[in-house]
């Protein structure tokens, strides 16, 4: 039984180890989560703009007013902001249990950020002159396709096969 509770406990798995790789991975994710849960805040259909139905009922249950309890604030708390509020914070509570306490995925971003130490990475005058290399190189290129482009193009409108 003593195991069972053992898995529960929000400690920090590995501390010290890996913690730059796992607050990019958390913080990432609760971006992501705070971008799906404003998107369900906002999904059509739940929400009191969603359509001509709605305006003509004057909301949904989403949209569905709770309480009025800030001064200032036209909704105040509906339904759709409390389910949308309590879906963020579970999905932070999610990624905090599965990025943190996870131990394959915590051991990986462990990795992760220990191999990042050993790249070699390039001083700046190399850095410099490849990024200009990668430039001339995408304006070559598309200077090329423009042309050749244009080409065809009259080819194709002298020959009529190119309507226009």
């Amino acid at each position: 039984m003593a195991d069972a509770t053992k898995n529960v406990e929000l400690k920090y798995y590995k501390p010290g180890q890996g913690t730059w790789a796992r607050w990019t991975a958390g913080v990432l994710l609760a971006l992501l989560v705070l971008f799906g849960s404003h998107s369900l805040y906002l999904f059509p259909g739940m929400n009191k703009y969603a359509g001509a139905q709605a305006q003509v009922q004057g909301r949904t249950w989403w949209g569905y007013q709770i309480m009025k309890i800030l001064p200032g604030i036209k909704e105040g708390l509906t339904v759709g902001l409390v389910i949308s509020s309590l879906v963020f914070l579970a999905g932070c509570l999610g990624v905090y249990l599965f990025v943190v306490n996870h131990k394959r995925l915590a051991d990986f971003l462990i990795d992760t950020e220990a191999e990042m130490h050993r790249v070699s990475w390039p001083q700046r005058h190399e850095f410099v002159g490849s990024s200009i290399v990668v430039f001339v190189s995408i304006a070559i290129i598309g200077t090329f396709v423009t042309v050749v482009d244009v080409v065809l193009r009259a080819l194709l409108l002298k020959t009529g096969l190119l309507g226009g």
